[in-house]
């Protein structure tokens, strides 16, 4: 009995043996087409993920970024040229300089006087127009004249009688 036992066995054995090298075969032969196409497939998707990153950091990031680095030099830049100014007193002071850089100071009445000048230009200039369209009063009253000239030519006859008189 244990020869036709292992008869069996090994022709079970066999049997399946070639079974799995055909079903290889076969799952190989489909397999790999699949996985090639799989693969051109999802080099194709990472193009296209690649290009619209690419397009995002191009059209939103970048400006933004460009932005904030612009409004920062701009916000920066008396903070930075008072750095600048310490550092040099502070190398010369390293150095032992005997001349230390003075810091002169700026007069500010030209400055304030120029804005008064033109402030007062405006205000004279604003008043001028809104009476641009208004007509000109003269005196509510007659201006004193020559003592012999009449005062006023609406007058009775009466009232320049009694005005001579």
């Amino acid at each position: 009995m244990t020869v036709t036992t292992d008869k069996i066995t090994d022709t079970v054995g066999a049997r399946l043996g070639a079974a799995r090298h055909m079903a290889q075969a076969k799952m190989l032969s489909t397999a790999v087409p699949a996985g090639k196409k799989a693969k051109r497939q999802a080099a194709v998707q990472a193009s296209k993920q690649m290009q619209q990153a690419r397009t995002l950091i191009q059209d939103r990031l970048v400006p933004m970024a460009s932005s904030a680095v612009d409004n920062a030099m701009v916000a920066s830049e008396p903070v930075r040229r008072e750095a600048v100014r310490r550092g040099k007193l502070a190398a010369a002071a390293l150095r032992g300089a005997d001349s230390m850089i003075v810091a002169r100071k700026q007069r500010r009445w030209p400055v304030a006087v120029a804005f008064l000048a033109v402030g007062s230009a405006i205000g004279a200039v604003v008043a001028w127009l809104s009476q641009a369209g208004r007509p000109v009063q003269l005196a509510p009253y007659p201006l004193a004249s020559e003592p012999d000239a009449p005062q006023s030519l609406d007058l009775s006859a009466e009232e320049r009688e009694h005005h001579h008189q």
